[in-house]
């Protein structure tokens, strides 16, 4: 179908990379934005949607969400990252069965449809067997998310004690390539019809002792071509590693790099590896705080002049939803430098350095920017994807707002989100979304986690954490 938004207030950045707001009709023929401007008479056969009263904005961006994770919700919020990693990542996740897998995607997209994000970067690291990896693609496809599906190349470790052991690395390795270079001849990449799911890659295994092997993967998947290569950095030396491989380039975005928060030189060789080699930062800061991986680094990313924007990680951690995000970044990045100000003794500014549009861009059109895809999406400008929210600005939430910025990132919740339109679907609506009946999928999804807590209770994993944090302690990463 095709769409008339009609007389809402257009919420976006113009060309020149202003924050704007100004009032306009929306016209969305087919997958595209036709036309932006006032009075626009709808044309025959199209749906008037009346705007009057509510904010029309682009549909949010996610750089790093693990999709899968929603059947594990609320498992982690209370965790240390290592804690995390030996009681869920490599213990728990490897032994879930395909169709878990698969509720755990649809719910996890369905999830990031219904708070106003309609692109996702997946990094999707559930792929232990074939079924599983088919399960969660056909899941990511009929949830009609725009995602940049990115597979994880590796394999769980078959041992935890005395020593890690990975008995089926080899195993993993040729079936996983197998299955990328399948994927890939589907239209180089393009996994759905029209493109809405594009085939990337995650790939966390780049170490000094295997570049050559690296270097080939990596040349591989840039050969289909992959559409973003993805990998976590936490407090590790990675970036120094990927610069001196020559594997850095425009399509990698690496995830969290908290190791960065304490590099403060200009000339810091990491910063200077990312900006000279255009390659972009995802930031996470509710669970990096939270889950001691450290301080979020995606505004000074901003400063620097490196291409970043925001992400959820693991609804198993936290929230689904982005409006925690950008709060959490732009007050952790005010407090800090206020915190500097206030302990040196420096004169205090008469404003602040960071406004709501900042965190605004974040969401939007810096995710757009990271993917390789603001020419596609992040704005509302014609002839982008129709990828688009329209926000209640009359509710509880928003009514005494006047700046739309701040009412986003300060005030809205998902609650005020009355339609999510990606490639100029609409996907949900009136709250409701329309592929899927939301309680169908919420009974599969309650008795698939009622499932795995049951074959791992929390007694399980308590000892199973005592157990090796007795014998190794922490590990750091």
């Amino acid at each position: 179908m095709s769409y008339l938004l009609k007389a809402g207030l257009v919420v976006t950045f113009d060309k020149s990379n202003n924050p704007v707001a100004y009032n306009a009709d929306v016209l969305v023929e087919g997958t595209t934005i036709a036309k932006v401007a006032n009075d626009i008479e709808a044309p025959a056969g199209v749906k008037v949607i009346d705007c009057t009263g509510k904010w029309i904005t682009p549909g949010m961006v996610d750089l790093h969400r693990h999709v899968w994770m929603s059947v594990l919700k609320g498992s982690h919020g209370d965790m240390l990252l290592s804690e995390y990693l030996i009681t869920s990542s490599w213990t728990v996740q490897p032994d879930l069965t395909p169709s878990e897998i698969k509720i755990g995607q649809l719910a996890g997209c369905l999830e990031a449809l219904h708070n106003g994000v309609t692109t996702v970067l997946d990094h999707f690291h559930g792929m232990h067997s074939p079924e599983m990896a088919d399960a969660a693609l056909e899941a990511t496809i009929q949830s009609g998310t725009r995602v940049v599906f990115c597979p994880s190349r590796a394999s769980a470790p078959t041992k935890l004690l005395p020593e890690w052991e990975f008995e089926r690395e080899a195993e993993a390795a040729e079936w996983q390539w197998a299955q990328l270079k399948e994927w890939a001849k589907r239209d180089r990449g393009r996994l759905s019809a029209g493109g809405r799911v594009m085939l990337g890659l995650a790939y966390d295994i780049v170490a000094p002792w295997n570049i050559p092997q690296s270097q080939e993967a990596l040349k591989e998947a840039r050969s289909w071509p992959a559409a973003i290569i993805t990998a976590h950095v936490v407090q590790g030396p990675q970036i120094k590693t990927w610069k001196d491989a020559d594997l850095l380039g425009p399509d990698v975005v690496f995830s969290h790099c908290n190791v960065l928060s304490h590099r403060t030189s200009p000339e810091d060789e990491m910063w200077t590896a990312l900006k000279e080699n255009d390659s972009r930062v995802a930031s996470t800061p509710v669970d990096e705080l939270g889950m001691a991986l450290g301080n979020p680094v995606a505004l000074e990313a901003v400063k620097r002049g490196v291409k970043s924007g925001l992400g959820v990680d693991a609804s198993s951690i936290n929230g689904g939803d982005m409006f925690s995000q950008m709060k959490i970044i732009l007050q952790w990045q005010r407090g800090t430098e206020a915190d500097k100000i206030l302990t040196s003794g420096a004169e205090e500014p008469s404003h602040t350095s960071w406004v709501a549009s900042d965190a605004f861009r974040l969401a939007t059109l810096g995710g757009a920017e990271a993917l390789n895809m603001s020419h596609l999406i992040g704005t509302i400008e014609e002839g982008k994807k129709a990828d688009l929210l329209v926000f209640d600005a009359q509710s509880p939430n928003l009514a005494a707002c006047e700046d739309p910025f701040r009412g986003f990132v300060f005030h809205a919740s998902d609650a005020d989100i009355e339609v999510v339109m990606v490639d100029g679907e609409i996907v949900k609506e009136g709250r409701k979304f329309t592929r899927f009946k939301w309680a169908s999928v919420a009974r599969d999804l309650k008795a698939a986690a009622e499932g795995i807590r049951n074959r791992w209770p929390k007694e399980k994993l308590d000892r199973l954490w005592k157990e090796y944090y007795a014998q190794k302690g922490t590990p750091h990463f």
